[in-house]
């Protein structure tokens, strides 16, 4: 499946390793994408990942992932939502200081297309690079679109990280995934359990 990331630091740069790992085409867009070709190296550079502006990464992929600051995101968004329309649109960034933590809201009022998720939000890096809390697997809390097909390629990478999917619920759930990376914050930071830290959801149900 080919996908696009747009940013390619600690969060974006991770996830393209696991997806490239696992088989998918992996196009990063940047600003500077030649600099990043000649900069950065990810794995042992046989990974099916390349570089490219950002319209170019868009117009080739089916999922797009949204990985830049958040501050970012949400102008971004705006300023090329027609091209996300018809896409599954995964937002991981966090606006922390803004009106709305997600860009979700700005893709959805110009790509009303886009079937959007969030997800990827909640946990640091770390996590992504390393799912695994001796012998137990982290959960990755998400929400998104009504759809079955695209919420199977959503849980489908979110396996292929390494981290088992649970849907929290659709768009409407949206503030309360938002809130997830506040309390990550108070435990990883507040309470000084590191940025290696994730949630386990225990039911008698299956979720």
């Amino acid at each position: 499946m080919k996908i696009a990331i747009l940013g390619a630091g600690h969060v974006g740069g991770t996830l393209g390793q696991k997806w490239a790992a696992a088989g998918h085409e992996v196009v990063f867009g940047v600003r500077n994408p030649e600099e990043k070709r000649l900069g950065v190296k990810f794995g042992s550079g046989q990974l099916p990942i390349s570089f490219e502006n950002v319209r170019t990464a868009l117009d080739k992929a089916k999922v797009v992932v949204v990985a830049i600051p958040g501050r970012a995101a949400a102008e971004l968004a705006s300023e090329l939502a027609p091209a996300f329309n018809g896409k599954i649109v995964i937002d991981a960034s966090n606006n922390l200081q803004g009106p709305e933590m997600s860009c979700l809201g700005a893709i959805q009022r110009a790509a009303p297309q886009a079937r959007s998720f969030r997800a990827f939000n909640s946990l640091g890096w770390e996590v992504f690079a390393n799912p695994d809390f001796g012998g137990q697997t982290a959960d990755l809390l998400y929400c998104g679109a009504d759809d079955m097909e695209a919420q199977s390629v959503v849980e489908n990478l979110i396996s292929d990280v390494g981290l088992r999917p649970v849907r929290v619920g659709g768009l409407e759930v949206l503030a309360q995934v938002d809130m997830l990376v506040q309390l990550w914050l108070a435990l990883a930071r507040g309470r000084g359990l590191g940025r290696h830290t994730a949630f386990k959801v225990l039911s008698d149900e299956a979720v």
